[in-house]
């Protein structure tokens, strides 16, 4: 950050710091009043995210205090919430109030507040192993993101989450960025034939083996063969197996349910993430291990 920015940044944000928006025609490096401008553009951005957790310490002080109760000493926290914070539930106060310390430790670690995602993937782990151990983790990952250049997303965090809940601390942050793994398998019960599915109840299919007529309501099986048998002429490559492609089936299924579309569509979801660098790199590092 330029010796300007870091001024910016010294002294209190105010809206009039932001650029008016406006079309240039401009090309070519940044001259020193265009950083200046961007070095205020990222303040503002770092405001917003900084006020989140701001307002949560806030609420925190007016619960604990009890300044909630009012001139009269019988307000409810949630008649304070209904009158004072447009109406917000006791939960979503209580959500914020959970959040903000950490969200303020890593703010002040990694010099930028995290997004509420982030840091909800990461709270639980820190009131138990501590605010300032996590935020430092945090940044670090966050750094070593912008060096590989890979972004950080909410699963990211999430993996950082897992290594530190079980007590270790991950040895290559690189395997932090790899797809999260399947679920194991579990045995499911296919319902009779025209029956619906009640609420709780797995999602199950028929798994189809390539060159085989798919009967109504199975589940494509992505032009693979079984693994029993051998591949389809000139097809010369490995195969999954019958019992990968009933995991696989049974558990885009379920995903499917969740997320309310239909399994052709989240299969294609699959097979799109799967054909992506990222998997790659996932193959690369889990070969390592």
């Amino acid at each position: 950050m330029t010796a300007v920015g870091k001024r910016d940044r010294a002294r209190a944000f105010v809206p009039e710091l932001i650029p008016e928006p406006q079309d240039l025609e401009r090309t070519g490096p940044l001259d020193a009043k265009e950083q200046q401008q961007l070095d205020r553009i990222h303040a503002a951005r770092d405001h917003h995210q900084a006020a989140k957790w701001m307002r949560g310490k806030a609420l925190d002080a007016a619960f604990r205090r009890r300044l909630f109760r009012g001139e009269d000493g019988q307000r409810t926290r949630q008649q304070y919430l209904d009158a004072e914070w447009d109406g917000m539930s006791e939960s979503a106060a209580y959500l914020e109030i959970k959040e903000w310390r950490l969200a303020a430790q890593i703010a002040a670690t990694f010099e930028r507040p995290a997004p509420d995602s982030h840091v909800r993937a990461l709270v639980d782990v820190a009131e138990q192993q501590g605010h300032e151990a996590v935020a430092h983790w945090y940044a670090e990952l966050r750094r070593h993101g912008q060096q590989l250049g890979q972004r950080v997303t909410a699963d990211v965090v999430a993996n950082l989450a897992d290594f530190l809940r079980s007590g270790t601390e991950p040895e290559r942050l690189e395997a932090l960025f790899v797809p999260r793994q399947l679920p194991p398998s579990k045995p499911r019960k296919s319902s009779p034939a025209g029956t619906k599915r009640g609420k709780g109840e797995a999602v199950t299919g028929t798994v189809v083996a390539h060159g085989q007529d798919a009967p109504a309501g199975s589940f494509q099986n992505f032009g693979m063969s079984g693994g029993t048998g051998p591949a389809p002429a000139g097809q010369g490559r490995w195969a999954l197996s019958d019992e990968h492609v009933a995991r696989l089936s049974a558990w885009i299924a379920d995903g499917a349910s969740t997320a309310k579309i239909s399994p052709d569509h989240a299969a294609d979801l699959l097979v799109e993430a799967l054909t992506d660098d990222v998997f790659q790199h996932w193959i690369a590092v889990r070969a390592w291990r």
